[in-house]
């Protein structure tokens, strides 16, 4: 789902999967992090901002993870394009939506559990929470003066 479209980057949230709330991937055309230009690094760094903004004023997050992996792309046989995970991290249990979320590995990589189904983080809202989540971040969303909403 489309949080933002800005000149050179998108930022979609990850409703399918909701484990570190706030979840978004920002994603451009580039192949390449040496393709990217000054106006692109620019841009991401504001979009980075306003995420963190966000998730602080929405979710009371502690920190963030911001990672480019491009492994997949070349696994997969696909054109590699240039996207960083933002991922939220909560150092305090959250109550949203009448549920309370934890952050089972605060302070942990992210990925360190993310194949053991059961040391991983679980995603706890139904389709519908994750809808909501969106709802409020898109409304929250302001880039250089302009909702996006």
């Amino acid at each position: 789902m489309e949080l933002y479209k800005g000149k050179n980057w998108d930022v979609i949230f990850v409703d399918w999967c909701q484990e570190f709330i706030g979840d978004c991937i920002i994603s451009c055309n580039k192949e390449s992090l040496s393709d990217l230009t000054d106006e692109d690094w620019q841009e991401l760094g504001r979009l980075e901002k306003e995420l963190e903004r966000i998730s602080k004023k929405l979710f009371n997050a502690t920190m963030f993870n911001f990672a480019c992996l491009m492994n997949n792309a070349y696994r997969d046989n696909e054109k590699p394009n240039v996207h960083f995970h933002f991922i939220p991290r909560y150092k305090n249990k959250l109550k949203l939506f009448n549920k309370v979320y934890k952050d089972k590995h605060f302070g942990y990589n992210f990925w360190k559990w993310a194949l053991n189904k059961f040391k991983s983080q679980k995603d706890i809202f139904t389709k519908e929470e994750r809808l909501k989540i969106f709802q409020m971040m898109k409304e929250e969303f302001n880039i250089n003066g302009v909702n996006n909403a």
